[in-house]
């Protein structure tokens, strides 16, 4: 594998950073402080941002094309400067996602939202009584007369409160695991939802939210795959089918762990950058910080495990831009890289003695943000359960 980055990447790299450095840097501290972000932020956040290849357009309305490490890299750089960001705008990106789902008149609509960056999506998979195991999902979508609604509850949804679009997982079977399952895309104009976001340790700007779906209608152009339109039901017929849509759906969360890696990523080099600085500039017993061999060891070990987490991340989106499967290797990066923040960011809160503690220093949120990232999208303990059933071909679970 060739470590260097192109020419064209490093350019992008660069461009994004300066446009961060002077556009978003100066105002995070303060901002993040204020907590979630309204719908008129992030549109506003997604419409400075577009030109530099976030939030990007489908082909058909001109998007550029832009490589999986490429994309990585603007990534991770949004993550170095604000998470809350990232994770807002990166979510907000799952509109383009339903357009390419979308049908009739909801495709034509998203259409023209999302070519001005006007519309925000979000992933309505996790609930109250239903995490890591989705298969036990309670979220049910039935037909109702003439019509179809879901009723349910999703919880920990990123920009679930502003959110346009969502593409849900819900049950059209009780009892029935993953041969039940469909996915469908609620148009908040036709398929409205209530929310409530959460005040959180860390991520305070990015909108995390609890839907409330209240015998919501769905148009049936919106209900994107189910069992019933898969060749009926039972052995060999639309169940099978479901189960394995289902899993393809799924899959998608193969990159959104890996994003969750580059994430950390970020983070943690935010936290080392900070600390390497302080090190040089604060002297105690009549030498910079960084004189003193503990401190010294203290940053190495941020380093290595900043460069580790890298590895192992820009391995996962790599494979994945390759069309490899990459299940066991988003799980390590996911679950090493969360885990490798949070062990950064804790140190860098040590280097820089007691002000670390305070909201006046910047590693302060750098660890709350860090330990957010331990638990979405699957916890560490869930990505070593699917790293052991990769390896050994063995469940430790069902």
């Amino acid at each position: 594998m060739d470590f260097e980055l192109t020419e064209e990447q490093k350019m992008v790299q660069t461009t994004v950073r300066d446009f961060l450095e002077k556009e978003i840097a100066p105002i995070v501290d303060e901002r993040d402080r204020q907590g979630a972000f309204n719908r008129e932020e992030v549109i506003g956040y997604i419409k400075k941002m577009m030109p530099f290849g976030f939030y990007r357009l489908p082909e058909e309305l001109g998007g550029e094309v832009i490589d999986a490490i490429t994309s990585a890299l603007m990534e991770e750089e949004l993550s170095r400067v604000w998470p809350s960001l990232a994770g807002s705008v990166g979510l907000a990106g799952l509109a383009v996602a339903a357009l390419a789902m979308a049908r009739g008149e909801t495709k034509e609509k998203l259409r023209a939202k999302i070519e001005k960056g006007e519309s925000i999506g979000c992933l309505a998979i996790s609930e109250p009584n239903v995490g890591s195991d989705t298969t036990a999902i309670e979220t049910m979508l039935t037909k109702s007369g003439d019509r179809y609604v879901v009723n349910g509850t999703k919880t920990w949804i990123t920009n679930g409160s502003i959110a346009d679009v969502a593409i849900a997982l819900v049950q059209t079977e009780k009892g029935k695991g993953q041969a039940g399952m469909a996915t469908v895309l609620l148009d908040r104009d036709v398929s409205p939802w209530e929310a409530t976001d959460f005040h959180k340790i860390g991520w305070r700007a990015a909108p995390t939210s609890e839907m409330y779906l209240d015998d919501c209608p769905v148009p049936e152009q919106n209900i994107i795959v189910a069992p019933w339109m898969l060749g009926g039901s039972g052995e060999g017929g639309g169940g099978d089918k479901a189960a394995q849509a289902y899993f393809g759906f799924m899959q998608r969360l193969n990159g959104i762990r890996a994003g969750m890696g580059l994430m950390s990523v970020g983070i943690a080099q935010a936290a080392v950058d900070a600390s390497i600085k302080y090190a040089k500039e604060r002297t105690q017993f009549g030498k910079p910080l960084g004189a003193h061999q503990l401190v010294q060891d203290m940053l190495v070990d941020m380093l290595t495990d900043t460069w580790s987490a890298r590895l192992l991340s820009y391995r996962a989106i790599w494979l994945g831009g390759q069309g490899v499967k990459n299940r066991m290797e988003t799980s390590l990066a996911k679950g090493f890289a969360t885990e490798a923040a949070l062990r950064v960011t804790s140190k860098a809160i040590q280097i820089h003695g007691a002000m670390g503690l305070t909201e006046d220093c910047p590693v302060e949120r750098y660890f709350r943000d860090a330990r957010m990232l331990t638990m979405p999208d699957g916890t560490t303990q869930i990505m070593k359960l699917i790293v052991g059933r990769e390896v050994l071909g063995i469940r430790a679970y069902t």
